[in-house]
């Protein structure tokens, strides 16, 4: 919710952003720039230990980079399209890719090998996430549905079917709930193992480009087209709207212990939102084109951020928590 060419990168040190307002002054380090891009890039996927950094990109390639020396160490080629989802297993030994080309590939993360191919869409996959025990893969799909596949033998276990293009999915911590957004507007939440239908919700005004469970399974983020982001519980119920970003919103990430929301925007911004009490922490300029993917680090206190510039960013988040800028609308 978010491509990468050649070899090139360097660190862009000690760039500081100040955001003011009538609070406290607040200071955000852009630490790193990763360079050597000719593509826009449409994702970017943590692995577990936080040690490595896969990007997709337009150009069809995923690149893995070494996130302790910023060295790029692979580029993985296979996809006829431009791939624009990852997702890296929780144990961190395999990724997995959807591409415009209506396939999702399965790759061993270490050393770049194919492992699986998984066909049955019929037009472009627009995400995919992998359980939390590893042993499911869901895919969404402008074909209008969301696919469930086994991960060991590449069979589907399910489709579940939408009136409009799939733009997103995401998967509960506890592997119960699937959900799933459309160009229209409408997030489902799904029984994952029964493919039981348990909320349809209204939710935006325009396409839901992206969607997040909170670490703890108990709120659900939507970004959206309509600049807007909602945090629902899983039962769709009291929707909570950011507001700050000028455009589409693309892309959103819980930090690792729930408490903040980071968001992508084709305005060029990443915004960070206390969820507590739903003010806007900070925003982060430094992109010249698209914020298409945002991701935590599980690992260190710093976030990671993917363009249509074609860099990657990684962000130094101040300490201690930063001052409210704003405040939620509800």
């Amino acid at each position: 919710m978010t491509a990468v060419v050649g070899l090139s990168w360097s660190k862009s040190l000690s760039q500081t952003q100040l955001a003011y307002s009538s609070q406290s002054l607040l200071t955000t380090h852009l630490s790193r720039t990763l360079r050597g891009n000719t593509a826009w890039i449409y994702a970017i996927a943590i692995s577990p230990d936080g040690k490595t950094l896969a990007s997709g990109s337009y150009d069809r390639k995923i690149k893995i980079w070494n996130l302790q020396t910023d060295k790029l160490l692979h580029t993985f080629k296979g996809h006829a399209d431009a791939v624009v989802s990852l997702s890296i297993s929780p144990d961190g030994k395999t990724l997995a890719s959807g591409s415009w080309d209506n396939r999702i590939r399965l790759w061993n993360l270490k050393n770049g090998e194919l492992l699986r191919t998984f066909s049955g869409h019929s037009d472009d996959v627009e995400s995919v996430a992998i359980s939390r025990d590893g042993k499911t893969l869901v895919s969404g799909s402008w074909d209008r549905t969301v696919k469930v596949w086994n991960i060991s033998t590449g069979e589907v276990r399910s489709s579940f079917y939408h009136t409009n293009a799939v733009k997103a999915v995401a998967i509960s911590p506890d592997g119960q709930l699937l959900a799933s957004s459309t160009k229209d507007g409408k997030i489902m939440i799904w029984q994952l193992a029964g493919g039981i239908l348990k909320t349809s919700l209204a939710a935006h005004n325009r396409a839901v480009s992206a969607l997040a469970f909170s670490p703890d399974g108990k709120q659900l983020a939507s970004g959206s087209d309509d600049r807007t982001i909602k945090v629902w519980n899983p039962q769709g119920q009291l929707p909570h709207v950011l507001t700050g970003h000028n455009n589409a919103v693309w892309s959103v990430a819980f930090s690792p212990n729930g408490q903040q929301l980071a968001s992508g925007s084709y305005d060029r911004t990443i915004k960070l939102w206390n969820l507590k009490t739903g003010q806007l922490l900070d925003t982060f300029t430094g992109h010249n084109k698209a914020v298409w993917s945002v991701a935590f680090n599980p690992q260190d206190n710093t976030l990671v951020s993917g363009s249509a510039d074609e860099t990657i960013k990684i962000w130094q988040l101040a300490k201690p928590p930063l001052k409210p800028l704003s405040h939620l609308r509800f």
